[in-house]
C-alpha cells in the first residue's frame, strides 16, 4: 500500500469543518475509510480515562480496538479514516503493525473432526439417529486414511471404541484432502478387483460413506458452523464425485410363499414374537425400526388398517415414511388374536430389553429377537447382508408386480417414486417370446433327470453331447 501523505491526509477534512461538523453533513453518510466518518458522535473515545483517542471497527469478519496515540480529535479522525484503509487494503497484520506493533494478530485455530462434527451437530435439524450415521461415516473415512488402529475398536464395554475415536476426532481437519479421500475411495473399490461381487459392494459401500459423511458439510449447514470453528479450504470432500454406482434393483432369490408357510408352521405359536417381526417385514413392509417401536395402539382392528407414524418413542426416517396400511384379514386376525393375549401391552413385539430413549443409532430394543430372526432366515435360505431388509424388498417387488409401481412406492412409504423404481421393484411376470413356440419342442431327445440349478447336467440328444 502506498503511503498517505500529509496533504492527502489534510484533503480528507474540508477546511470549513474543521473542529466541528456543519449541520449538513450530518445528514450525509461517510465511509470508515474518510476522516470525516470518525468526527461523528461517540465514534472516537477515550478508554478508560486515556489522554489518546481510540477507535473500534470490524474488517472481514475481525473486530478490534486500536488506539490512535493522539489526544487531538481531528488528528485522530485522520489516523482512523487511514487506519481502515490500511486495512482493507492489506489486512489487519499491517494495521497492527502501523499502531500494535508489539502486538501480533492471533492466527484461526485448526479444526479438529471431533469439533466439526459437534459444531455441525449443534446447529443441525437432522435426527438423532441420522447425525450419528454422518459422524460415524466421517470418521471411519479419516480413521482409514489416517490409518488409525486401535485394539478393541469395537468393544464398547471396555472402552475399546472410546479411545478409537478419541483418536480419530483429534485429527486436524485440514490434514484431510479431497485428494486422500478420492485416494482412499480408489483403494478401496480397487483391493476388491478379482471378485465382481466383492467390487459392486465396495462401490455401493464407499458412495454410501461418502454420501453421509457430506451430510456434516451440507450448504445450508455451513455458514451456522463457520460461526463456532474455523473451516479450512478445500473442505475435505470439496470436489470428489461418487463412483458410478451399480444397478440396485432387487432380484428375487426367495420363495416368499414357501418362507411365510414354514415360519406359520415352526414359529407362529412357539416363537410369536419372532413370527409377529416376520409378518411385519414380509407382509406389511416395515422397516426395522419401525418394527422395533411399533405400538398397538397403530392397529385399527375395526378398521382393518395400521397406522405407520411418530411416537413419543420413536421419530419416522421422515414425513414422508407415515401412512395408513390396509390388512387383509387373515392378518387381521392374526394381530387381533396376539392382542388378545397381551391386552395391557405397549409394543407389539416384546422384548426382554427396554426402551432407551438415548440409545444409538442401529441399537433396537427388540435386537434379542431380531437376532434370532435373522438366524432362522438364513437358515432358510434367505441370505445377505441384511435379510430383515430383504423381506420388505420382496414384498415390495410383489406389489409392483400385482399392482404397479406407483402402489409399492405407497405400499413401502416412500418419498420418491423414482428410489422403488430404481432399488424395490422387480419384474415377476414370466415373458417369453411366442414366435418361436413349438419350433424346438422334441421332448424325446432330451434327456430327463432330477438335479438342482447349482448342480445342472449338459444337455445330451440322440446319445451326443450339443456343442
Amino acid at each position: 500500500m502506498k503511503a498517505i501523505t500529509d496533504d492527502q491526509r489534510e484533503s480528507t477534512i474540508p477546511e470549513k469543518t474543521a473542529g466541528k461538523l456543519p449541520e449538513e453533513t450530518t445528514k450525509r453518510t461517510f465511509s470508515k475509510s474518510d476522516a470525516r466518518y470518525w468526527m461523528g458522535q461517540s465514534r472516537l473515545f477515550k478508554d478508560h480515562g486515556a489522554a489518546d483517542y481510540s477507535c473500534r471497527f470490524s474488517v472481514r469478519g475481525k473486530r478490534a480496538q486500536l488506539c490512535l496515540g493522539t489526544s487531538n480529535q481531528r488528528e485522530a479522525a485522520k489516523r482512523a479514516a487511514e487506519l481502515v484503509a490500511l486495512v482493507i487494503a492489506d489486512g489487519w497484520e499491517a494495521g497492527f503493525a502501523l499502531y500494535r506493533p508489539e502486538e501480533k494478530i492471533e492466527k484461526p485455530a485448526q479444526v479438529t473432526v471431533g469439533e466439526l462434527i459437534s459444531a455441525a451437530t449443534r446447529v443441525s435439524s437432522a435426527r438423532r439417529q441420522t447425525l450419528e450415521g454422518y459422524a460415524k461415516a466421517l470418521r471411519l473415512i479419516v480413521g482409514q486414511i489416517r490409518e488409525i488402529k486401535g485394539d478393541g475398536k469395537f468393544d464398547a464395554h471396555k472402552g475399546g471404541s472410546a479411545k478409537w475415536r478419541e483418536k480419530v476426532n483429534a485429527v486436524l481437519l485440514d490434514s484431510v484432502t479431497p485428494a486422500d479421500v478420492l485416494a482412499w475411495r480408489n483403494k478401496r473399490i480397487r483391493d476388491a478387483e478379482g471378485d465382481p461381487l466383492a467390487k459392486r459392494r465396495a462401490v455401493i459401500t464407499t458412495n454410501s460413506l461418502i454420501r453421509n459423511a457430506k451430510g456434516l458439510f451440507g450448504k445450508k449447514l455451513l455458514p451456522f458452523v463457520a460461526q463456532s470453528v474455523t473451516l479450512p479450504s478445500p473442505l475435505p470432500f470439496d470436489g470428489v464425485p461418487l463412483e458410478k454406482s451399480p444397478s440396485l434393483r432387487y432380484i428375487s432369490r426367495m420363495d416368499p410363499y414357501a418362507i411365510l408357510a414354514k415360519a406359520k408352521e415352526e414359529l407362529a405359536e412357539s416363537q410369536p414374537e419372532q413370527f409377529k417381526v416376520m409378518i411385519l417385514a414380509l407382509v406389511c413392509g416395515l422397516r426395522r425400526a419401525e418394527i422395533d417401536n411399533l405400538l398397538w395402539r397403530a392397529f385399527d382392528f375395526a378398521g382393518s388398517s395400521m397406522r405407520v407414524e411418530s411416537s413419543e418413542f420413536h421419530e419416522l426416517k421422515s414425513e414422508d415414511s407415515a401412512g395408513k396400511m390396509d390388512l387383509d384379514a387373515d392378518t387381521l386376525a392374526l394381530f387381533r388374536g396376539y392382542r388378545a393375549k397381551k391386552p395391557k401391552a405397549v409394543f407389539v413385539i416384546e422384548s426382554p430389553l427396554k426402551h432407551d430413549p438415548k440409545a444409538k443409532a442401529g441399537r433396537y430394543r427388540c435386537n434379542p429377537v431380531f437376532d434370532k430372526v435373522l438366524v432362522w432366515l438364513r437358515k432358510n435360505g434367505v441370505d445377505g447382508h441384511k435379510p430383515l431388509h430383504t423381506l420388505r424388498k420382496e414384498i415390495g417387488s410383489i406389489i409392483a408386480s400385482e399392482h404397479g409401481i406407483f402402489e409399492a412406492s405407497r405400499y413401502l412409504r416412500h418419498a420418491d417414486i423414482h428410489i422403488t423404481s430404481a432399488f424395490y421393484a422387480d419384474k415377476r411376470k414370466t415373458i417369453t417370446p411366442k414366435t418361436f413356440a413349438g419350433l424346438l419342442g422334441n421332448p424325446n431327445a432330451v434327456e430327463v433327470g432330477n438335479f438342482t440349478n447349482a448342480e445342472v447336467p449338459i444337455e445330451k440328444t440322440a446319445g451326443k453331447t450339443n456343442g
